[in-house]
């Protein structure tokens, strides 16, 4: 997972979280981050629900690391998001 975005805290700001769910997608789907923007669809970027789950499994780890919490994503939420964005503002209002 590409370290570029800064570390989350107690106060998370969406550009960070935004890259957190960004780099996970890529590192997953093996794409480039740059091509993945918030209003990219998962469609789109061909993500079936086992890659969603290995994606979700990322993002939970890293913001372990980051906060010292725990997030679970459900598997019912990661099947409404339609969108990159939608996936990080779900991790944003957890983490906010």
């Amino acid at each position: 997972m590409s370290t570029t975005h800064g570390s989350l805290s107690a106060e998370v700001d969406r550009p960070d979280v935004f890259a957190l769910v960004r780099d996970a997608l890529a590192t997953v789907l093996e794409r480039d981050p740059a091509t993945i923007a918030p209003e990219t669809t998962l469609a789109e970027l061909d993500a079936d629900s086992l890659a969603l789950v290995e994606v979700a499994e990322l993002v939970e780890e890293q913001v372990a690391e980051r906060t010292g919490r725990r997030l679970h994503i459900p598997d019912a939420d990661l099947e409404r998001f339609r969108t990159v964005g939608e996936a990080a503002e779900f991790v944003t209002v957890w983490t906010g």
